[in-house]
C-alpha cells in the first residue's frame, strides 16, 4: 500500500470525527433554538412596542421587554391557593413612568392580554405604598397594583423617584385620584412632576379559575407535583398562623383590650410563633398579660420574654429528667 493511500486512510477517521462534531454542533444549535422558541411561547411579559407616534401597527417596530418569566415558574399564592403568582425577572431596559401607557401584559411571545393604555370600566388600580409582600421594596419606592377585569389579573409594579412624603400624602387623601383613572394620574401628574421617575414591574397574579387549562397543559408532571406539595405546605402554614391569630383575638377580647389586637397579632407572628403549642400558648398569654399591665411594647421585649420562658422550660425539662433517672447525677457535697 502506498504512502498516499496510507495518508488518506489515516485521515478518514479525522474527517468522520469532524463531520460528527459538526452534526452534533448543528443538533445542539437546533435544540437551543427549539428551546428558545418553546420558552418564548411560555413566557409572561410586560413589554412596550415602539411606533412612529400614531396608532398604526408597525411590524418592524422595536419591542422593549421590561419584565418576563416563564408561566410554569409561578406558584400558588401564599395566602390564596386560587391565585397563581409569577415573579417577573427585571430586564436591563428601564421603563420611564411617562411611558407607562405604552406597556402591555403579554403571553405567548407578544399576545396582549391587558393594556395599561386605558383600563376597562371594571378595571382599577391603587397606590399600595410600602404595603407589599415583595422583600426588595426599599427607600422611597412605592408599590402600585392594577387589577384587570374581568380576568382578575393583578399586576404589581414599583415606582422609584416619587418621594415617599408625596405618595404617603396621596394615600392619606381620599380624593387624590379615581381608582379607574390611576394610569392617567400617574402619567399626567406624577410623571410630569417627577420626570426622572421609573417603573419596575414585579409580579403578575392570575386567578387559577381563569387559567385552569394553562396550568394543566403547560406545567410538566414534576413541576405539577412540586407546586401541589408547595401549595399544601403553604396551606398548612397559613392555617397554623390563622389559629395563632384567633387565639390572640379571643384572649384579648376576654381581657377587654381588643383594640390592640392587630398590633399584638403582628408582634406574635414577628417573633416566630407560627403555630399553636402548649408552650407558645403560654408565651402568648404572658405577652397579653404584659400588654394589659403596661400597654404596647417593642418586638425586642417580646423576644426577651419568650427567650426567658424557653430557658425556664429547658431547666424544668432537665430537672424532670434528673428525677426520672435511676442514678441521678449529683454535684459535689
Amino acid at each position: 500500500m502506498s504512502e498516499d493511500n496510507m495518508s488518506m486512510s489515516d485521515l478518514l477517521p479525522l474527517v468522520a470525527a469532524a463531520l460528527n462534531d459538526q452534526a452534533a454542533a448543528d443538533a445542539a444549535e437546533e435544540l437551543a433554538a427549539a428551546r428558545e422558541e418553546r420558552d418564548t411561547s411560555h413566557k409572561v411579559e410586560v413589554l412596550r412596542a415602539i411606533n412612529d407616534g400614531d396608532d398604526k401597527v408597525y411590524e418592524d417596530g422595536e419591542t422593549i421587554v421590561y419584565g418576563s418569566a416563564l408561566f410554569e415558574d409561578g406558584q400558588y399564592h401564599s395566602r390564596n391557593e386560587d391565585d397563581w403568582k409569577i415573579q417577573l425577572n427585571k430586564s436591563r431596559n428601564i421603563c420611564r413612568l411617562e411611558d407607562l401607557r405604552d406597556c402591555q401584559v403579554c403571553v405567548g411571545g407578544g399576545i396582549a392580554i391587558a393594556s395599561l393604555d386605558e383600563l376597562s370600566n371594571e378595571s382599577y388600580g391603587w397606590v399600595n405604598g410600602d404595603e407589599t409582600d415583595h422583600p426588595d421594596l426599599d427607600g422611597d419606592a412605592c408599590s402600585i397594583k392594577i387589577e384587570f377585569r374581568p380576568q382578575s389579573t393583578i399586576l404589581t409594579f414599583f415606582i422609584r423617584g416619587w418621594p415617599k412624603a408625596e405618595w404617603k400624602a396621596v394615600m392619606e387623601e381620599e380624593d387624590a385620584y379615581a381608582e379607574h383613572d390611576i394610569i392617567p394620574f400617574l402619567v399626567e401628574n406624577v410623571a410630569v412632576q417627577y420626570p426622572e421617575a421609573i417603573v419596575e414591574f414585579k409580579s403578575i397574579k392570575f386567578s387559577t379559575k381563569k387559567i385552569h387549562g394553562a396550568l394543566k397543559r403547560l406545567l410538566p408532571p414534576k413541576r405539577k407535583e412540586q407546586v401541589r406539595a408547595d401549595r399544601e405546605k403553604r396551606k398548612i402554614e397559613y392555617e397554623g398562623r390563622q389559629e395563632v391569630v384567633e387565639f390572640v383575638e379571643s384572649n384579648m377580647r376576654e381581657r377587654g383590650i381588643f383594640y390592640l389586637f392587630h398590633w399584638m397579632a403582628i408582634v406574635v407572628l414577628m417573633i416566630g410563633i407560627q403555630k399553636r403549642s402548649e408552650f407558645f400558648d403560654r408565651v402568648i398569654e404572658a405577652l397579653i398579660a404584659k400588654c394589659e399591665r403596661s400597654g404596647m411594647f417593642t418586638e425586642e421585649e417580646a423576644h426577651e420574654i419568650m427567650t426567658t420562658m424557653e430557658e425556664q422550660q429547658c431547666s424544668e425539662d432537665l430537672g424532670s429528667d434528673d428525677e426520672k433517672s435511676p442514678n441521678p447525677v449529683r454535684g459535689p457535697k
